[in-house]
This record gives C-alpha cells, structure tokens and sequence, in this order.
C-alpha cells in the first residue's frame, strides 16, 4: 500500500519550496508563521512529512554532484555549445566554477531542508507523548544526519546549523573541520537509532525505522574506515526480525508496483498524479528529441550512461537490462545514444512519474559486510556476501583461488558494487572511499569514448579536441575533488575560506 507520505502534498508545496536568500536559509517555513504554527503533535508531523519531501528537491540536482562526476554518466552529447550542456560538460569534468548554478542549487536546498529538520527539533515539545516525540526527533535527526553525510564528503569543511539562527549569525559563521562535521552525523545517528521504532503500519511505510538509521551510520563508520563498529550494526541489520532481506529478482527491486519491498531499508517517495509530487527522472533521463518513443513527451537527455558503464556488465548479468539501454529505435532507426532505465516509467505529463529512489538497500548492507570482513579477516570472509549479490545477478560465485587477497577482493567489491548500485548516486562516494576517484577517472578521461547517434561509429570523447567535451588537462588535482562553496555564500560569509583551488 502506498505510504500516505505520498499523498500528503500540499506540505510539500508549503515547506518544501521556496528560495534560499541568504546563506543558510534560516527561516524554512516562515511562509505560516513560524513559532506559532507548532501546537500539537499533527503540526510537528506535518512538518516532519515536510522533510522528507524536502529530500526530493535535493536529488533533483545531486546526481550532477556524484554520478556525473563518476566513470559511470556523461553528457550524451559531444558538441552541443548550449550553456546547459556547457554547465554538465564543466561538473562532468571537475571544471566547476564558484558561480556554477548546479553546484549552487543543490547546496541551498539541501541546507534549507536541515533547516526545516533543525526547526522540527526545536518545537517538539509541543509533542505530549513520548514514543511519538521520540520517532519524530529520529526522523528529524536522521534526514539531517543524512545531508551533511552528502554534504561533508562533496564540500569537505562546513557550516555546521544545528538550530535556527538569525540572517546575521549565519553571516558571521564559520565552518566546522570534517572530524567536527563526523562527529555531529555520528552523534545524530546514534541518538536515531535510540529513538526510532523498528517498523511501521503499512499505511506509514517510507518513513524511517532503527534498520535504515543502522545502516546508514555503518556506512559512516566504513567511510572513516572503522571496520568494527560498522560490523557490529550491519550484522545487526542482516540478521533483522522485520523482514528485510534480498529479492530474488533484480528487476524487482524497482518496479512501481513493487514499492517499498522488503529490500528497501530506506528511499525517497514520489507520487504521480498532478500532486506536486512526481519523480522527474524517467523524463529527465530519457533520451533527447525521442518525442514518444521511449516516454511520453520525450526525455532531456540527462545522466547518459557512458560507454565505460555499458561495458562493465560480466555476459548474462541480469542487472544491465533493468539499469540502461545502450540504443533505441526511432521507427525502425537505431539510435545509438544510451539512456538509464532504472528509474522509467510511463507518465501521463512529464516529469510526474511515479519511482521511488533508493538510499539504502539490503544489497547494501550484504555489500558492506563483505567488505568489513574483508579487512578485518580476509576475503574468505567476505566473499558469501559478494556472491549473495553475485548470484542474484545470474552470475558465478567467485573464489579464494580467482579472490587470494585483501587487494583482489577491493578490486572486485569495487566492480561488483558498480554494476549493482549504477545510477543510485554511490559510485563517486566509493570511488572517494577507497582512494581510486583520482586514478579511476584519469583513466575515464583518457579512454571513454562516443558512438555516433545515426552510425554508431566510435569517436574519443574526451581527447578529441575537435569535440566540446574536450579535455585538455586529462590529470585530476587534489583540490578539484571537492566542489567550490558557492560564490554567493562565500561572498556574504565573512569568516569563512573559499576551499583552496577557487
């Protein structure tokens, strides 16, 4: 059954939108009042609904911030000189300006939405009883643990807002170290876990429980390399009595009419209908000029699988046809331009499809255990829960004679978790984790190639200077792998440093 939060829009248009006019967007909901809106516990639930479809704006624009800026996505044209082919040509390659709109629009409305958790924290006491504060302050807690987990790890140092503060406070503020920034995910995450209940009526699935907030600090801890915590809480959440666990079928996983499956620890809901609440993605990603042929109205063209992706798919892997195409047919003309279709499904108007977009899923928590043991012990340790996934896909288990080190398991983690988790915004991250973004993608950039749309002749996409999407410098620079603080927060925040490089 459908969670009501995706039936709730109208929060969705009152807190959720809106413009981020000063540096931190201090008053998320002064559109009502503020203060004086929270009396009862169906406010603060409301406003709690609020930011979690404030996460919808903020994935709207962060897989230009992690999958574009992987080996997995491109743009899927080589010569456009539009300025929105030009911003995705700049992200793709590491070239983002202070200025760069996308970099800007997902730094305001992923502070506006801690903005609207941290205002949720501060009047729950008009909640009377405790278990309901409790799951509220979980919720709250966790969103915001969350975004700075995205946000520390793209932008580096931080503003670190744990409560509403006044225009000019945040003016005057200053950023926070990373360890400051861990700290207060971690803290945030633990009391989560403390508070949240293990499950929830079907009617309110979607929202957060222990599971999702257990996994998500093990991901912390594996980020910061602390294999034993992180072990401890993800046999915790294999070993749940909830009913979480593996599909049989990839395909499964995100199917419209299979929401919210027992492989789900946690997703970001859509609704479409005309509610305000309608994923934009399968229009978005869907091909360009392909009118009705893959999807009603036709597609933008985004998130276009590079040839490197297509490529790294074993023979019979199930998983490739679920996540992308590498053509499609314009009556009876092969169109040799790839598009995802993790994310596609029909609509009634574009950009109101009804997929979800997963944060957490089982396959993850299979994932990352096998690769804390894999550190703590060895690949013997580690590798049933790469073949688990292996296996799902239709493909062989591998074995401690193809696997007979900690290195050959890091390498196969790396290229099982690719294909598994292509097109969910994690390859950037696991690239940034395990130390191999910088060698990965000067390799990407140096070898990644461009099929003529009508032909399918192959051209160099980077190295071919008759090309757009030339890259002249193919070597990435430590400094480029955090993302400028946006011009117009740095020019207002008078005691905080531009990070070095912009």
């Amino acid at each position: 059954m459908k969670n009501i939060l995706k039936y709730i829009f109208i929060f969705c248009l009152v807190f959720a939108t809106g413009s981020c006019n000063d540096i931190l967007d201090t008053n998320p909901i002064d559109e009502i009042g503020a203060g004086d809106f929270y009396k009862n516990t169906e406010d603060i639930n409301q406003s709690v609904t609020a930011c979690y479809n404030g996460m919808q704006i903020t994935l709207k624009n962060e897989w230009y911030l992690t999958e574009l800026r992987s080996d997995n996505t491109r743009s899927y044209a080589n010569n456009s000189t539009a300025v929105t082919s030009k911003n995705v040509y700049a992200m793709d390659m590491f070239r983002v300006e202070t200025t760069h709109p996308l970099n800007k629009e997902y730094w305001e409305s992923v502070y506006h939405n801690i903005a609207n958790c941290n205002t949720v924290l501060k009047y729950l006491d008009v909640v009377s009883d405790a278990t309901t504060k409790d799951q509220f302050e979980g919720e709250a807690l966790f969103i915001r643990a969350y975004h700075y987990f995205n946000l520390v790890r793209l932008y580096g140092p931080l503003f670190k807002v744990t409560e509403r503060i006044t225009i000019d406070e945040a003016n005057k503020s200053e950023r926070s170290s990373v360890e400051d920034i861990y700290a207060l995910i971690e803290n945030d995450l633990k009391t989560a876990v403390s508070k949240l209940p293990a499950g929830y009526p079907d009617l309110q699935k979607g929202r957060v429980d222990i599971w999702g907030a257990k996994a998500l600090l093990a991901k912390v801890y594996l980020t910061l390399s602390r294999f034993d915590e992180a072990k401890v809480l993800l046999a915790e959440v294999k070993d749940n009595n909830k009913g979480y666990g593996l599909l049989p079928s990839y395909k499964d996983i995100f199917s419209i009419s299979n929401e919210m499956n027992k492989e789900i620890l946690f997703t970001v809901r859509y609704k479409a209908g005309g509610l305000g609440l309608g994923s934009p993605f399968a229009s978005s990603f869907a091909p360009a000029n392909s009118f009705d042929f893959v999807i009603t109205a036709g597609g933008d063209g985004n998130n276009c699988p590079t040839e490197s992706l297509l490529n790294s798919y074993e023979a019979n892997d199930s998983r490739k046809d679920v996540t992308l195409a590498a053509t499609w047919d314009n009556v009876g003309s092969t169109v040799y331009i790839a598009y995802p279709k993790k994310y596609l499904s029909q609509v009634a108007t574009k950009y109101d499809a009804e997929n979800d977009w997963p944060i957490l899923r089982f396959a993850d928590v299979l994932l990352m255990l096998g690769e804390v043991e894999n550190e703590l012990t060895g690949p013997s340790a580690g590798l049933p829960y790469l073949n688990q996934i292996r296996n799902r896909a239709g493909l062989p288990s591998l074995t401690t004679t193809e696997i007979p080190n900690k290195l050959s398991f890091r390498n196969a983690m790396e290229k099982e978790r690719r294909v598994e988790f292509a097109l969910e915004n994690q390859r950037f991250f696991d690239l940034q984790r395990t130390n191999k973004l910088v060698s990965v993608m000067e390799n990407h950039f140096e070898t990644e190639e461009f099929r003529n749309a009508n032909s399918g002749a192959i051209i160099a996409y980077y190295t071919n200077p008759s090309n757009e999407s030339y890259l002249p410098d193919r070597k990435l620079h430590s400094w480029q792998l955090l993302l400028p603080i946006p011009f117009s927060v740095i020019s207002v925040a008078t005691n905080a440093s531009q990070n070095p490089g912009y």
